[in-house]
């Protein structure tokens, strides 16, 4: 059974680019993911109008969604409302829990998804995350739950694999004893923040990180976003870049599964 999943992220309605958002909606119809995963910053500064033009687009979407929050979805340096009420805006226009895991099941597949941006962290960058042993403890659950042949595929907002380029942004706090729990139990990790897209292997586990979708927040690279399929123990990350026109494959990477162990394809 082949599963199919369109990674979107950052998306930072505000400093969105309408005819991007438009030809990526248009794309996604043509493709017919089984889920859209959606990770996090979906709004500039959390203001209203940004969230609701970004209800807009998830309401347009043509499959199933799951949505995580980023950093940029909190009050930013309203201060009271980042230590009062943070996550109010989100509640109302997203609809769900930011303090619970978020899931969808469908036909081989178990998608989990927790926030891991925080009003406030220990470091100077505050634009930081941190998963937690409950959110690790959430996503387990959901997991032994499923069937096991299902593809396990976790989803935040901040990265457990970073490259050269973004490493000084740093990965989500308590990523490695996070890591050692999840290993051999999750197959997927679907991150964004950092606006560059690559795939890779941590811990046997297949890491996919979309750039930015829409917005003109770029980071060295244009727009994109990953289609990922999986067909068994075969798992292929595509990153779709937009090149002006359209979105079009730039690279593509293939891993393998032994067990619940993965690998890349011809190593």
């Amino acid at each position: 059974m082949t599963v199919r999943i369109a990674q979107i992220s950052d998306l930072h309605f505000g400093r969105d680019v309408p005819d991007v958002v438009a030809r990526l909606l248009g794309e996604l119809r043509e493709v017919a993911p089984t889920l859209v995963a959606v990770c996090g910053d979906l709004t500039q500064t959390a203001r209203a109008a940004q969230f609701e033009a970004a209800r807009a687009f998830l309401d347009a979407l043509p499959a199933p969604s799951l949505v995580v929050p980023g950093n940029h979805d909190l009050p930013g340096w309203r201060v009271w409302s980042r230590f009062t009420r943070p996550w109010r805006r989100w509640r109302s226009h997203i609809g769900t829990d930011p303090h619970g895991a978020v899931t969808h099941t469908a036909p081989g597949l178990v998608a989990v998804g927790v926030n891991t941006a925080r009003a406030w962290t220990p470091h100077t960058d505050w634009s930081r995350g941190r998963i937690n042993r409950a959110q690790v403890a959430a996503i387990l659950a959901a997991f032994d739950a499923a069937p096991e042949d299902a593809l396990r595929v976790v989803l935040t907002h901040h990265p457990f694999l970073l490259t050269g380029p973004g490493r000084r942004r740093g990965l989500v706090g308590r990523s490695a004893p996070a890591l050692r729990r999840l290993r051999r139990r999750a197959d997927l990790l679907l991150g964004g923040h950092i606006h560059l897209a690559y795939s890779g292997l941590v811990d046997g586990l297949v890491v996919a990180q979309s750039g930015t979708a829409v917005s003109n927040r770029l980071k060295g690279e244009p727009n994109s976003y990953n289609l990922i399929e999986s067909d068994g123990d075969r798992l292929t990350v595509a990153n779709r870049r937009w090149d002006g026109r359209r979105f079009a494959t730039r690279e593509s990477a293939t891993y393998v599964r032994d067990g619940r162990e993965w690998s890349a394809a011809g190593s």
